[in-house]
């Protein structure tokens, strides 16, 4: 065999090594874009109270391991009540309380820390997380009373019928969180479930402390639910 012949291998690789650099730098790149996305998520657990929460979940660059949330919060619909008895309102001073709406907003951060790095491109697998939340709730509500009214003539006079109440309720406080964060199908879609211990407090709104899912609780709570998420590349 000539040399010539042994060459001509050689010099196709050669010619072919610019071309082999150029596509690794290219699937880099596609690797590159496609880590660190941002997670959005649904709470669902929250409707039950005419909540709607989003969560947005960004792992940080040089930290693999951990990663930041937040958690934009709107209320708006009729009041849930999932920790009221049904005998609730024979004992409550108000009477019963009837239309009962709820408009308010709010917002939580937290701070991740996942056990180990995760395989794919978003943070997967057991997690703690820490931070604090602040929401604020408007409660409309009508009850059945006496009141006076004054005629077109001049002439007072009681009525009973509807009477509407509004009030303000403002909460703050903090949690800490146990979770475990998975793939639900091979892809982007993620399930999150968690459980935790947080304590708050609540200014107004002494009528909505019913239990620890009522709109006006203060004192230790114990969050927990699950949230499907979404990998945005």
């Amino acid at each position: 065999m000539r040399i010539g012949q042994l060459n001509a291998p050689v010099h196709r690789g050669a010619r072919l090594l610019p071309l082999l650099l150029c596509l690794g730098l290219v699937a880099k790149g596609q690797n590159l874009a496609s880590s660190n996305p941002l997670v959005i998520k649904a709470v669902p657990q929250y409707l039950v109270v005419s909540g709607y929460w989003v969560e947005l979940e960004q792992q940080r660059s040089h930290h693999p391991q951990q990663s930041f949330t937040l958690t934009p919060q709107l209320y708006l619909g009729p009041a849930g009540q999932p920790n009221r008895a049904p005998y609730y309102y024979y004992w409550s001073p108000e009477g019963q309380r009837e239309n009962e709406k709820v408009r308010g907003f709010g917002l939580q951060g937290q701070h991740r820390f996942y056990l180990k790095a995760s395989k794919t491109t978003y943070p997967t697998g057991w997690y703690v997380s820490y931070g604090p939340h602040f929401q604020v709730f408007q409660m409309v509500y009508h009850t059945r009373a006496w009141q006076e009214r004054t005629d077109s003539d001049g002439l007072v006079y009681s009525e009973y019928g509807l009477v509407k109440h509004t009030s303000t309720i403002n909460r703050y406080g903090g949690s800490v969180q146990v979770g475990y964060q998975a793939p639900l199908l091979p892809g982007r879609v993620s399930l999150d479930l968690y459980a935790g211990v947080g304590l708050r407090q609540s200014y107004g709104g002494a009528a909505y402390r019913v239990g620890t899912s009522d709109y006006g609780h203060r004192g230790w709570y114990f969050p927990g639910g699950v949230k499907v998420g979404l990998a945005l590349r």
